[in-house]
Formats: structure tokens, C-alpha cells, sequence
């Protein structure tokens, strides 16, 4: 999208108005970089920083619009009085009253406003789906969809536990991020619904992001095309999606779980059909599963009652614990998955790939990132540690951590991130390594202390005329989208994608070099999932090598190998 028309409107605000939609916390750190000289806040730069820190979220602003239709020409202006049926003004200002007040939506008056700033309806408002669509028949093809080795016997031991004499099976998948979880399940899922179920009952794959829903949708789609066996219902059950009372429910059901814990507090007629043909429930990062009102919703679908069907709860997760800390939870969470866990097993897998006499003299290599480094299915974690000076010391940090955590918090809590988000010297030296990425052209995603702060990087790297892009988690889905688009195609010149708590699981993008953590944490789950990004290797479509730059506050918690092993003593097998 060309913003460049919105840019040159916004240029004819004051100054102390384009300031207010930056924010005086944003203008002041850029004062604190800038040694207190307000020479650089042009207007020009304003807009630029604005537009780059809250895209088209701007326009959301009833005042923002007023102001944009102040700016513009008269006879632009006059052109709204044909999509106002109801004002006969000919006064500008109530004009532009009277079109900012109108209500922000796809509408014909916010049709000509976009068509006037450069913009389409499609750019801003979400288009909705039909009701309709959110079920959809889909026919297999001939060809074989093949998995890998390792993939394939994790299948086979799922399979096993979904056909043993069990009523109610329950047990959950570790695999690393970037090894195919998404796509093993599927696998699974198609042969166990092929052949197990005989294509009756209904599967549900439960996640929690829209990311993550329209993933498993789209690769189950492709895995069924593939290895299934004639036609399959697939249903969307999140967002706006909706399923029709009458709809008959047997097939592959992708459910967010917002959706389903809506409608266990308002629809329980529709609950108690997609509990009776429920045949297995798979929960997606699983480790989010034993949350109170989730485990509640989902063990509803795991109580056998008189004349029901069997049925079985698969969780998948690279990090089956939910806390750092040796906790209740994280027994919940292996109780909720009956204390069954698949693994992959080096042992066997020199079994499998070497002959007899080889895997009895190769040891098997216990380290499994290791293992799948050395196959080229995940990446090569290249280590640098980000020190600033006047950093925080040992000490301070700890402090810190005990403050943050004193309460019960998991991780540090928003406020100590925002405070550490601001430090001076903290963000010159992220900002000097960010350059250096740009230069070198290495795609990097960025992962910030606070929303905070990556608007203050964003609108650094804007100001220094450096492309980048910032994804949070009030931006628009077609914003955010559009986004990431631009960041995976290497034929862009934007090679930096900044976010605070979007893009941590559902997002893959095969082109990342470097993986740039400004955040400091002490949750290995999180920890796991922002080093995950960047670990797809050249077997998965990734790189050889992954480049993992970690601010000291950091480095000293966890690597690669601990954030995947460190939940195993609670799993008792």
C-alpha cells in the first residue's frame, strides 16, 4: 500500500498534533536518543513515524478523520456531500463533521474517503466470510504425500495408542518447532479418521490463534488431498465463523478456543452435538490447555457417557510444561494428558537409517535439537550476545526477577518490561545491530521488551529511513498480514519485522536469518517459541544456519537444547 497521499494530508497538521498520535512517551524517548534536539521532528518525519507505528489504525480515530478531511481540497471535500443522503450542507467543517461522525465501516461515504487517501474498502475492513463457507467438501487426490522418517514413526505410535482397547485415549506430541508437528498430525489424523473411524465422527483441532487455526485448516487440506480417501467435510469454527444448528457435524473441525469456551457459556445445545460426535479432540500447543476454563471446556468432551462413542485427546507441543518453575500446573498439565508422552526417539532412529552392526556401535545422540542440527532439519543456532553499557548488572537483574516474580507472575511482569524497554543505552546498541542487519540485508524478526517499545523502534528505524515493519496485537489482521507478506518476500527491500506478542507461534516464514530477542523472559515456553521462529533448517525449507542475537539479560537462562528438554522429569515414562 502507497501511503504517501495520507503522508502529504497529514503534513498540513501542527506539529503538536502529530505529536499527539505518537504519544508523549514516544516523543520523549526519541528526544532522550537525540540528545533533547527537536530539530529532527519534522512534520515529514512525524507522519512517517506515525503511519509506520499505527498504519491504517489511524483512520480508526473519529478526530484523526476530521482533521485528514480539514486538510484535503475543497472540491475532494464537497465530493462527500453525494454519499450523504442526509446532510444538504455546503459548509466544509460541518462537512467534515458530519463524515468523521459517520460510523467507521464499509460504507459508501468511507468508500470515497479511502478512494481519496489512495486506498480501497478491501485495505481496511475485513472482508467477512459467508456463513456458508465456513464448511467446505474437499476431494482427495492420487499422489503420495510422504512423510519423514522420524514424522512417520511418531505416527505410528499415536496410531497404536488410538486403536488400543482404552475408552478414553489421552497423550501429547514433543516434537522441536520447525521438525512438522502440524503436518505429522495431520497424517495422523487422516489415517485415524480414514481407517480407525471409518469416516465417522467428527475431529477437532482446538487452537488459539487465528494464525494457528487457518495453519492446521490449510496443511490439513493439502495432507488430505493427498493420502485421503475420497471426500471429507472441513468446517471453521473461530472468528466469525459460525455453524448453522442443522449442519450434520462428521468430519475436520479447526475451532478456536475463545469460540468453543463462547459457546459453553451461551449455546450449550450446540456444545452437546459437537460432544456426541467428537471422536478426537487435538489441542495445539498444548501447554496452554490446562488453563482453568480451557481444561474445563475440554475435559466436557472427555467423559464417556451410557451410548456414546469412543474418543481421544492428542495434544501437540515443543515445550510440554506450562511454567519455568517446578509448579502444580505443570502436573496438571501431564495429568490432563494421561502422563502419555510420544517423543523422538535417536535410538531408534539409528535403527531405522543405519544397519545392524552400525546402530549397535553409534551412539545415539541424546541431544535432539542436536540430532535434527546435524540432519539439516532444523538450523544451526549462531550465538551473539547484545551488551550495552550501563547495563543492568547481575544483581539488578535478579533484583528485578524477584520483584516481577513475587507475586506468583511466571515470567516478568508489563511494567518491569516497559521500565527495561526504555533504557537509553539499551536500545542505542539494538538500534546500531539493527543497522548493521539492514546493511547486510539478513531478514530479521525482532522480538520487543513492550508494545511501547517497538513503536520506539519502529519509528527509530523509520526516522533513519531504514524499512521495517510492526506487527502488535491491535493491528487489523489484513494490516498484520500484509505485513508479514512484505517481510517474506526477499524481492522487498523490508527486512526487519518488529512484534510484541503476535508472532510467537502460527507464523513461519522460511526466509528468517536472524532471530533478535530485545526481551528479556524467564518462561522457557516463551523463551522456545521466539528461538523457534528461526530454526527451520535447509531440509524444511529454512537456512543452514540461524543467527541468535540475545541481550545479556537473557543469554544466561536458556539455549536451544535446554528450552526443549527442560519439562522431560515431569513426564514419568
Amino acid at each position: 500500500m502507497n501511503n504517501e497521499t495520507l503522508k502529504q494530508y497529514m503534513m498540513k497538521f501542527s506539529i503538536s498534533q502529530l505529536k499527539g498520535y505518537l504519544g508523549q512517551d514516544l516523543i520523549d524517548s526519541l528526544l532522550e536518543w537525540n540528545n533533547g534536539v527537536e530539530g529532527f521532528l519534522s512534520k515529514s518525519r512525524l507522519s512517517e513515524m506515525a503511519i509506520c507505528v499505527h498504519g491504517l489504525g489511524l483512520l480508526k480515530d473519529k478526530e484523526f478523520r476530521r482533521s485528514l478531511i480539514g486538510s484535503m481540497p475543497e472540491d475532494v471535500v464537497k465530493g462527500f456531500t453525494a454519499y450523504l443522503p442526509h446532510s444538504d450542507s455546503t459548509d466544509l467543517k460541518q462537512l467534515a463533521i458530519d463524515v468523521s461522525n459517520a460510523s467507521w465501516k464499509k460504507s459508501d461515504v468511507n468508500d470515497y474517503f479511502l478512494r481519496m487517501l489512495g486506498y480501497s474498502s478491501e485495505d481496511v475492513f475485513e472482508k467477512k466470510e459467508e456463513v456458508g463457507e465456513s464448511v467446505e467438501t474437499i476431494e482427495s487426490f492420487d499422489k503420495f504425500y510422504e512423510l519423514l522418517d522420524y514424522q512417520y514413526i511418531i505416527r505410528q505410535r499415536a496410531l497404536n495408542i488410538l486403536t488400543s482397547p482404552y475408552g478414553l485415549r489421552r497423550f501429547l506430541i514433543h516434537m522441536p518447532t520447525g521438525t512438522g508437528k502440524t503436518k505429522t498430525a495431520t497424517h495422523i489424523i487422516c489415517h485415524h479418521y480414514n481407517y480407525n473411524l471409518h469416516k465417522k465422527g467428527l475431529v477437532i483441532w482446538i487452537a488459539h490463534t487465528s494464525e494457528l487455526l487457518q495453519q492446521a485448516y490449510d496443511t490439513f487440506k493439502g495432507v488430505w488431498k493427498n493420502i485421503g480417501n475420497g471426500s471429507i467435510n472441513m468446517y471453521k469454527l473461530w472468528g466469525d465463523y459460525n455453524i448453522e444448528e442443522d449442519v450434520d457435524l462428521n468430519g475436520f473441525m479447526v475451532c478456536g478456543i475463545q469460540k468453543l469456551q463462547s459457546i459453553n457459556n451461551n449455546d450449550p445445545e450446540l456444545l452437546n452435538k459437537l460432544i456426541s460426535n467428537a471422536r478426537l479432540i487435538v489441542y495445539d500447543e498444548a501447554h496452554k490447555a490446562s488453563a482453568p476454563e480451557t481444561r474445563q471446556v475440554v475435559e466436557k468432551f472427555m467423559v464417556r457417557s451410557e451410548n456414546s462413542e469412543d474418543r481421544a485427546l492428542m495434544g501437540l507441543s515443543a515445550t510440554p510444561g506450562k511454567t519455568t518453575e517446578d509448579s502444580f500446573d505443570n502436573q496438571l498439565l501431564v495429568s490432563m494428558f494421561g502422563n502419555k508422552i510420544i517423543e523422538i526417539d535417536t535410538k531408534l532412529m539409528n535403527a531405522v537409517n543405519m544397519s545392524a552392526q552400525e546402530a549397535i556401535n553409534t551412539p545415539a545422540e541424546k541431544d535432539v535439537i542436536r540430532y535434527f542440527q546435524n540432519r539439516g532439519v532444523l538450523s544451526k543456532i549462531k550465538k551473539e550476545e547484545l551488551v550495552y553499557e550501563e547495563g543492568l548488572s547481575d544483581a539488578e537483574i535478579n533484583k528485578i526477577r524477584i520483584v516481577a516474580t513475587a507475586n506468583g507472575y511466571d515470567d516478568f511482569s508489563k511494567t518491569v518490561l516497559e521500565k527495561i524497554g526504555k533504557n537509553k543505552s539499551r536500545n542505542l546498541r539494538i538500534m546500531q545491530r539493527l543497522r548493521e542487519l539492514n546493511r547486510d540485508k539478513i531478514p530479521t524478526i525482532v522480538f520487543a521488551c513492550s508494545v511501547q517499545h517497538g513503536q520506539l523502534l519502529s519509528a527509530m528505524l523509520t526516522l533513519e529511513d531504514i524499512p521495517n515493519a510492526l506487527v502488535i496485537g491491535n493491528m487489523s489482521p489484513k494490516e498484520r498480514a500484509e505485513s508479514i507478506k512484505k517481510f517474506k518476500d526477499r524481492e522487498d527491500d523490508l527486512n526487519i519485522l518488529i512484534n510484541y506478542e503476535v508472532l510467537t507461534t502460527g507464523f513461519d516464514a522460511t526466509n528468517i536469518e536472524c532471530v533478535f530477542i530485545a526481551r528479556p523472559t524467564q518462561s522457557v515456553v516463551l523463551y522456545s517459541q521466539m528461538l523457534g521462529r528461526g530454526l527451520r533448517g535447509p531440509q524444511m525449507g529454512g537456512n543452514e544456519e540461524c543467527l541468535l542475537i540475545d541481550v545479556k539479560d537473557n543469554l544466561k537462562q536458556f539455549n536451544e537444547n535446554m528450552a526443549f528438554s527442560h519439562f522431560a522429569n515431569y513426564w514419568n515414562q
